[in-house]
């Protein structure tokens, strides 16, 4: 296992649009919990419409705050891992997004990571914390919930307050 810090907190944002939203979420927090870290704390679920592009169905989201050992690239991997898992094929994504010309696509399960402690990483990799969350209340509102207090740490605002900013 590569070793980042002893038990780092992070927040990961979990959503799908899947016929099965709720069910693919569901399983993929358990995998969490399994294969990156300890699940100290979860959100309800949020049902948001598609953002920035068209699609059938709304999306389902859940943040989940964990602790673990793995460094944020290892947390990466494997949540990349547990999205193929569960049906996620990003070539698709590609060829979906070519053909309609739109930024995004439709996808059984996406899981972000939103925090990694209070680091962060702005490489082609990995762009932590998660890139516009103050910008996007689908994200804000579960990681609100379960973290509201905590720092931004390039914005020095909390959830809290970029979602009420978001919200006025």
């Amino acid at each position: 296992m590569n070793r980042g810090e002893e038990n780092i907190s992070v927040v990961l944002l979990l959503g799908s649009n899947d016929i099965e939203a709720e069910n693919l979420v569901e399983r993929a927090i358990a995998i969490v919990g399994h294969s990156v870290g300890t699940i100290n704390r979860r959100s309800e679920f949020y049902r948001s419409a598609p953002y920035g592009f068209t699609a059938e169905r709304e999306f389902v989201n859940c943040a989940i705050e964990l602790t673990t050992e793995a460094d944020a690239y290892e947390v990466l991997r494997r949540i990349n891992l547990i999205e193929a898992l569960l049906g996620r094929d990003r070539n698709k994504e590609m060829e979906v997004k070519a053909l309609s010309n739109e930024p995004y696509a439709s996808r059984p399960i996406d899981i972000d990571i939103i925090f990694y402690g209070d680091k962060t990483f702005s490489d082609q990799r990995l762009t932590i914390p998660y890139h516009f969350l103050d910008e996007r209340e689908y994200a804000l509102r579960p990681v609100a919930e379960i973290v509201a207090e905590r720092k931004h740490p390039a914005l020095s605002k909390t959830p809290r307050e970029m979602l009420e900013a978001l919200t006025r």
